[in-house]
């Protein structure tokens, strides 16, 4: 049954390419306004559940809904304005700059050929809200890798979807440009009231600002609803195949997670 507090929704979904069907009879609510992080090992089929759920590969069974309605029944204009992925959007040129990178992004969304005045504003605006106003003109190959990653999500977000789904938004990045990415998404909950879903490796982040934690393991969810309910030993194991601690954050007061040693 449809659940009506629900933004994004995979009702008995299943997904993949060609002959391989990797999302199998999947079934997912996701709340407007929240930030739901999705882990699992290597191959469990998170980033094809981003794609299925951005209708980026085709659904062989069931539907995902958005606001309550079949993303099959919109049009691709339609649902890439109100559900932005990471990745989906154009790749970046070495040598275009960030303003340059975001407004092709917005230009693209909008369906325009120049950046009028407006525009430039609106990008500006994206520019200081994510922290690159002193790399604005900066070339996108000159960018250490996690200023990169702020760009590219800004360039998403100046599309003003209404839910974000991001691809391991965090990987590669040290722990300052973590904590500004993290800081962003969590900003953009509240303040915009965004829906959020991301596929993200470290558990301990996952656990201190998601509000769901969603453990996929084999295209299938283990496990899925708030980190201290889903991050414990025994899912740890059934999914990572590893021994762990898991111990109260003392400043998040969320579990943290210590790998002891894998599993036969």
């Amino acid at each position: 049954m449809f659940d009506p507090e629900s933004k994004l929704a995979a009702q008995s979904l299943s997904a993949g390419y060609a002959a391989d069907q990797v999302i199998e009879n999947l079934d997912l609510t996701i709340r407007g306004g929240s930030i739901t992080a999705v882990i699992g090992p290597n191959g469990a089929g998170k980033s094809s559940l981003l794609k299925a759920l951005a209708r980026k590969i085709k659904s062989t069974r069931g539907a995902v809904l958005l606001d309550g309605v079949s993303i099959s029944s919109l049009s691709r204009a339609t649902l890439d304005a109100k559900i932005g992925l990471l990745g989906a959007m154009p790749a970046a040129r070495g040598n275009e700059s960030v303003f340059e990178l975001i407004a092709r992004s917005a230009m693209v969304s909008q369906q325009i050929s120049r950046v009028s005045p407006r525009l430039g504003k609106e990008v500006d605006e994206i520019i200081e809200r994510t922290g690159l106003t002193r790399l604005r003109d900066k070339k996108i190959g000159e960018l250490s890798t996690g200023s990169k990653q702020v760009a590219l999500i800004a360039a998403a977000l100046v599309k003003n979807p209404e839910v974000l789904l991001l691809d391991e938004p965090t990987n590669s990045l040290d722990y300052s440009h973590q904590l500004q990415v993290i800081n962003l998404l969590s900003s953009l909950k509240r303040e915009r009231g965004m829906t959020i879903v991301t596929v993200i490796h470290d558990l301990n982040l996952a656990a201190r600002f998601a509000d769901q934690i969603v453990i996929l393991n084999d295209g299938k969810i283990l496990a899925q609803g708030i980190a201290a309910e889903v991050i414990t030993p025994t899912n740890l194991a059934s999914a990572f195949h590893i021994l762990a601690r898991v111990l109260e954050d003392p400043v998040g007061k969320t579990p943290l997670v210590i790998p002891i040693r894998q599993l036969d």
